[in-house]
């Protein structure tokens, strides 16, 4: 070497590895501080949870504790009004068809045309 100090190689490797050291260090503690961190917050967000867990149950209880039950009966009279009755003004029906349709709305029994079904008597002449 040239007019200077010999560098000693194991010079060298000592302040690599202390720097290796440091920076490793550095990087230890960063991680230990940021798992510190996020435990600090999840305790802080369960805290704030937990309080308004709370917090909910105690209006609703009150909120429940106010109500008050009543029983009523109501009676009411059933009232029918009839608003349109149905007109047969233009009817198709022959007689007995629109007397047995007469006969099926009133309830009735079945009506006859006049002289439909008459037996003569036994001693009817021929």
């Amino acid at each position: 070497m040239r007019g200077g100090a010999a560098v000693n190689p194991y010079a060298i490797l000592a302040a690599l590895a202390l720097c290796g050291a440091m920076v490793g260090g550095a990087y230890w503690q960063g991680r230990k501080d940021g798992a510190a961190g996020e435990i600090a917050t999840r305790a802080r967000e369960d805290k704030a949870r937990e309080q308004t867990r709370e917090a909910a149950i105690q209006g609703a209880a009150q909120a429940i504790s106010t109500i008050k039950v009543q029983h009523r009966t109501i009676t009411q009279e059933v009232q029918r009004e009839v608003l349109v009755q149905p007109q047969y003004r233009d009817c198709a029906h022959s007689p007995d068809g629109l007397r047995n349709i007469n006969a099926a709305l009133t309830g009735a029994a079945q009506a006859q045309p006049a002289g439909v079904g008459v037996v003569p008597g036994a001693d009817a002449p021929r």
